[in-house]
């Protein structure tokens, strides 16, 4: 019997004869057209803003015919319901087993070191300042930190605590996940970060990790701040009927979203946490990319239209505070939003704005401001003007943990150590649907003209180039160069060949491609979009250090897609899908088989494209990601988050992506694991068990393949002979 291959060659032989002759497909033109990079520049992230300005603006004309109290109240009803759903639901209360370590006695208040469960061994180390200079109850204040890597022990942090339980309230300062004592990557012996970098490292490096496993940070830092209520609501000093919620920076946000999501708050302070629209976006040449880290987001907020003002709005009729460094037409106009809701409940009073006219943080002028906030709201009378000198605490005394760390004294679980147990049953087994795969990664076949633009032809010694672009959809081409070789090999088949860092990596004279074209393979260099050629040249924040990638570009990109329940590693599947359309509508090449490498992610970009598209007969991964698992097995990773399928553990790995691919020839080469490191055969065999089993089921055994990279021949070598095998 025949394989498949062969089999489609003849099937093929009528409808195509290969020729040496140029392409010529619908759209195609003969000479230079000018280039989609005049009509499209920066095209990506223009794709993406327009996507997003889209439902922007739609939104935008729904919340406009919000003209009623009821409406809007609905409209907050609705906004606490998706927000809680886009956090993967609340988790069950499970006892708080609240300890106080230790008790300082203070001029007018005490302060008790506090340990309380947010989740079964999971704990929250936290202060609570309580007022001794009067009898409660009083009104009891939740204050989430922001950024700062000592969180509540930061001294204008302290002095914000210290404000407030002098004017006779009961604070819960507490530390949230990476932070303070709860920082991972801390060592308390040599006082080091491990990674270096700032402090949200220690934020999107298990966020993102979590997206896969069905799960997110955002959803376990807004539960710290509901059980800190919880615990606040045991104490017999505080009010139930009066409890608020204020922080700064990170800690502001986190005040945002757990006052939006939580009813019991009852008056909030927002510092310096978010006041603006995210949407629409403006791109500019000097736009600058980067991200928040990844609690800071709700996937996919987009389709809701939720943007950060309409959490501000669900807080209302509830008294709001919300500050910034200096007052500038982005928080100028959030802030009018924001007020004409609470005008339309009838309390313009209960919003207020105010400017620190100070750099970031939680200055002087603003923890006036939020102490005034509080009394007035709480005690019905103002505040003071002038903030005393107070002593600060210092960690030997506030640390709840014996060296000031949950993770090295073994006080219950970590982030990362949840994460092990939650993936350690994940993924399920059994095969995938290539309709499973499709929907996990949002993928969308396209269609229409491939509208080919012919850029320029280059000479090189028994070949030429033939540098032109096509388009994957409307606002999206792909530049590719085609290698066409003098003399073809009997086998006509197109050779697609797909790297992360661009076609031009390996398209230097003596080097792969040219090595794959003079063996007489027709190879097509694509770039996938924002990869190579239209890689997005804009400042951002990578090159900050080692872990720059959890807020770099690539990760931007891929967060404002997930904004929208689109992927950007989706969009690069279809982008290799589109290739391997134009490589079949080239009139010189075998249009029964078509031949794909991935390196690097492109390696995971051609995967899933073999996996959905069948017309892809031959498929080679070189230094691929060897699994999902890899990622949630280990606690640092050296991937962006565009590679990243949310909820994917809970569906398929890549090893049964790669299942999907039977009975089509595959070959896993040389695959990598979280750091980039290429794993040993053995490890690849293990992890691969399962597909070289779904072929051997299919009768073909031989045509999987995972192997190391050859030390005796040449890369294009190892790839032609594997590929041929």
């Amino acid at each position: 019997m025949s394989d498949r291959r062969t089999f489609l060659k003849q099937a093929a032989a009528v409808a195509a004869t290969p020729s040496l002759s140029p392409a010529i497909s619908l759209g195609a033109a003969t000479k230079s057209s000018g280039s989609y990079n005049d009509e499209m520049p920066d095209m990506l992230l223009h794709y993406l803003a327009k996507r997003t300005n889209e439902l922007s603006a739609e939104w935008d004309r729904k919340r406009a015919q919000i003209r009623t109290p009821a409406a809007l109240d609905e409209r907050n009803r609705f906004v606490r319901t998706r927000c809680i759903e886009m956090i993967h639901g609340l988790p069950e209360r499970n006892p708080l087993d609240a300890t106080t370590v230790r008790v300082h006695q203070r001029n007018g208040y005490r302060i008790e070191n506090v340990l309380f469960q947010s989740r079964p061994n999971f704990w929250v180390t936290a202060s609570l300042y309580v007022p001794t200079f009067t009898k409660g109850p009083f009104p009891g204040i939740i204050s989430p930190c922001g950024h700062s890597d000592v969180a509540r022990l930061y001294p204008p942090y302290q002095f914000m605590y210290l404000g407030l339980v002098k004017e006779g309230f009961v604070v819960l300062a507490y530390d949230p996940i990476g932070q303070g004592e709860r920082r991972y990557f801390w060592n308390p012996e040599t006082n080091q970060n491990e990674i270096g970098g700032p402090v949200t490292w220690e934020h999107s490096l298990p966020g993102q990790l979590l997206l896969l496993l069905g799960d997110d940070l955002t959803h376990y830092r807004i539960w710290d701040g509901m059980r800190a209520i919880d615990y606040l609501l045991t104490r017999p000093e505080v009010d139930p009927q009066r409890i608020g919620c204020c922080g700064q920076s990170g800690g502001g946000t986190l005040t945002l979203f757990i006052s939006a999501l939580d009813e019991r708050i009852r008056c909030a302070a927002v510092h310096e946490g978010g006041t603006r629209h995210r949407w629409p976006v403006e791109i500019r040449p000097e736009t600058r990319l980067g991200t928040g880290d990844t609690e800071q987001h709700f996937f996919p907020a987009g389709i809701y239209g939720i943007d950060l003002p309409d959490l501000h709005v669900a807080i209302a009729p509830r008294p709001l505070l919300a500050t910034i460094e200096n007052f500038n037409p982005d928080f100028d106009a959030a802030a009018r939003d924001i007020r004409a809701r609470y005008e339309l409940f009838g309390v313009p009073e209960k919003f207020s704005a105010e400017e620190a006219v100070d750099p970031h943080d939680m200055t002087m002028k603003l923890r006036l401001a939020n102490t005034n906030w509080f009394c007035r709201w709480f005690y019905n009378r103002k505040g003071p003007e002038v903030e005393p000198d107070f002593k600060l605490e210092t960690a030997h005394d506030m640390n709840c943990t014996p060296n000031g760390s949950v993770r090295h004294s073994g006080k219950g679980d970590t982030i990362y150590s949840l994460i092990l147990k939650k993936q350690a049953k994940l993924p399920p087994g059994g095969t995938i649907s290539k309709a499973a795969i499709a929907r996990a990664i949002r993928y969308r076949k396209l269609e229409g003209p491939l509208g080919v633009r012919h850029i320029a032809t280059t000479p090189r010694r028994r070949y030429h180039i033939e540098k032109l672009q096509f388009l994957s959809e409307p606002g999206v081409y792909i530049p590719a160069w085609v290698f066409v070789p003098d003399n073809r090999a009997p086998d006509t088949s197109a050779l697609l060949y797909i790297n992360d860092y661009g076609k031009e990596q390996d398209a230097l004279e003596f080097e792969l491609l040219e090595q794959l074209t003079q063996k007489g393979n027709l190879v097509i260099a694509a770039d996938v979009r924002g990869i190579g050629e239209t890689k997005p040249d804009h400042p951002d924040d990578s090159g900050c250090g080692l872990y720059g990638h959890v807020d770099d570009a690539e990760t931007t990109m891929q967060y404002m897609a997930w904004e929208m329940n689109e992927s950007l590693f989706g969009m690069r599947v279809q982008d290799v899908v589109r290739s391997v359309d134009y490589a079949l509508s080239r009139s010189d090449v075998d249009r029964g088989a078509v031949r794909v490498i991935g390196r690097g992610r492109g390696a995971l970009w051609v995967l899933h494209a073999a996996a959905l598209d069948e017309r892809i007969t031959h498929t080679l991964c070189d230094g691929g990601l060897l699994s999902y698992r890899t990622l949630t097995s280990a606690d640092r990773y050296l991937y962006a988050a565009d590679i990243f399928i949310p909820d994917v553990l809970r569906q398929f790995d890549l090893p049964q992506v790669a299942s999907a691919v039977a009975d089509r020839r595959l070959a896993i080469l040389a695959p990598v694991d979280a750091m980039k490191s290429v794993v040993t055969e053995e490890i690849a065999r293990q992890a691969y068990a399962a597909t070289a089993q779904a072929y051997a089921n299919a009768g073909v055994a031989e045509r999987f393949t995972v192997a190391p990279r050859s030390k005796t021949e040449s890369r294009a070598e190892q790839y032609l002979g594997t590929l041929s095998l």
